[in-house]
Order: C-alpha cells, then sequence, then structure tokens
C-alpha cells in the first residue's frame, strides 16, 4: 500500500495514481443494475436515440450515488492535491456499446485533456483546477478497452495533432485497471480510452471535481441533492456541503494572504473542518 505522501509524489511526476479496490463488488453490481431505468429517465420524449451519457446522477439516485461521490480515501486525496475546495463537478456514468474488431484495430477512443485544464508550457507542476476520478465497473482488459495515459503530459507542452486524435501514441502507457478501481488524473493530462469490443457493455464512472470557486455541470439546486446538503450542515459538515457547491469559507480561505506554503495551510484547514463536525 503507497502512503499518500508517496501517491502525492506520484501524482504530481506522472499526472495521475491508481487507488485499487475502493468500491466493492456489491456495489458496483447495484449501480449498473440501475443503469438502464436511469437511461430511461434521462431520455426525452421525443429523443431520436435514448440518452446513454447520465448527468446529475446523485439527484436522481441520491442515496445509491452518494458512496461514489463521497469516497473518503478518494476525498482526503483530492484534498491534498487541490486543498480544501473539492466540489463534485459532475458525475457521468455511461454503458460503452461493444463494436467490432475490425472497427477498432488500431484505434484510441480520443486523446484530450480534461475540462479546466490546459496546455502546459514547461516541466512545472501546478495545482489543477479539477481532477478525475475515473472508475470502471469491470476489469480493464484488452477486450473491454484499457485506459491509455501520456506520462507527465500534465507538466509538458505534448500536442497532438487533429488526424492523429485516434491513433495510438508513442509514449502512451496502457492501464489494465480492475473494477472498483479509481484512476485519479491531473485535468491537464492528456488520456484517452480504446474501443470496447468485449461483446459486453463497458461501464464507466466519472467522478469530476472541480475547485469550488467554479461553476458545476451537474445541477446541485435539485430537491434530493438539497436534502443532502440539510444534512451535512446539521452535522457541520463542511466537506459534504462544499461537494455540492456550499463553501461558507471560501472567500477567506481564498483570500489568505498566501505568506504560507498551500499544502502547509490546506492542513490546517482540513484539521479546522475535521474538528467541527458533529458525529
Amino acid at each position: 500500500m503507497k502512503t499518500i505522501e508517496q501517491r502525492l509524489q506520484e501524482y504530481k511526476e506522472l499526472g495521475y495514481t491508481v487507488f485499487e479496490n475502493v468500491f466493492s463488488p456489491e456495489q458496483m453490481a447495484c449501480w449498473k443494475s440501475k443503469y438502464d431505468d436511469l437511461v430511461a429517465r434521462q431520455t426525452l420524449p421525443e429523443a431520436e436515440k435514448p440518452q446513454l451519457w447520465l448527468s446529475s446522477v446523485v439527484e436522481y439516485e441520491p442515496w445509491l450515488m452518494l458512496p461514489a461521490v463521497n469516497d473518503p480515501v478518494i476525498l482526503d486525496f483530492a484534498e491534498r492535491v487541490m486543498g480544501p475546495f473539492v466540489q463534485l463537478d459532475n458525475l457521468t456514468f455511461m454503458a460503452f456499446p461493444s463494436i467490432s474488431k475490425e472497427e477498432a484495430e488500431g484505434r484510441a477512443s480520443g486523446w484530450h485533456r480534461d475540462i479546466w485544464g490546459w496546455l502546459p508550457e514547461g516541466d512545472q507542476y501546478f495545482r489543477p483546477l479539477a481532477c478525475n476520478a475515473i472508475t470502471y465497473l469491470q476489469d480493464l482488459t484488452a477486450e473491454f478497452g484499457p485506459l491509455r495515459v501520456i506520462e507527465g503530459s500534465h507538466r509538458m507542452p505534448i500536442t497532438i495533432a487533429k488526424e492523429d486524435i485516434n491513433k495510438p501514441h508513442p509514449q502512451e502507457k496502457i492501464i489494465n485497471v480492475k473494477a472498483g478501481d479509481v484512476v485519479f488524473t491531473h485535468c491537464a493530462l492528456l488520456h484517452s480510452g480504446t474501443p470496447n469490443t468485449s461483446g459486453q457493455r463497458r461501464y464507466f464512472f466519472s467522478i469530476y471535481y472541480n475547485l469550488s470557486w467554479l461553476r458545476c455541470r451537474d445541477n446541485h439546486d435539485g430537491p434530493n441533492v438539497q436534502k443532502i446538503i440539510k444534512m451535512a450542515r446539521e452535522k457541520n459538515d463542511r466537506r459534504l456541503m462544499r461537494l455540492f457547491g456550499v463553501d461558507e469559507l471560501v472567500f477567506s480561505r481564498a483570500n489568505s494572504g498566501f505568506q504560507t506554503p498551500d499544502e502547509i495551510m490546506w492542513d490546517k484547514w482540513i484539521t479546522e473542518d475535521r474538528a467541527v463536525l458533529k458525529g
């Protein structure tokens, strides 16, 4: 088991780290069993095709999906990377259909950096504006389509020509994670999926966190998320409130004067948040 400090060093160097066995088979089975129902509920009546990319999933299934976005191991690390400013930008749930091996031959799904990312100017690490906790609900084999990353591309000005976006990259690393693992990435890391040729669905969560003063894509104003916020407020759970857009300390902490190294200030604030938590 890597320590959090080892993971932080790995993350700063490579642009990602892999947490093993975060989610249990029972949890993943429940999430997969709900996918078709969520597709039906999110597809508009007049739509020509079903809505396979699901968003605002916590609002649709709050108590089923809250453990996915509120895992303490992942949030502890996110706070070490971003500071105690971690907000849920969106939870995307998708089941990628299988395609033929001939159609997928020699293809990557599409190289990109994530939203709030940037093209680095040189070999220097910067705190991310956002992070992706990528989770797969089955083992990633060659048939199910592994994750591809270009290590260090979050701090190097690596670009990919438009005509090469869907091609394997000479610097890529293939990551065949297990079901329930979480690949925690920097928003400026170049990465791509791989087409699914397994003959089955390829289930995928993108649990995307950003800094709490940025806008988010999921709707946190619905009645179910508001119930979670109310529960968090009653417990004075600052981290859970912040996760859904309520950060009452954001201005004082984001205007601290910056006379102390960030990570020292973050540790102080994280300790304060834990000290006032009720129950």
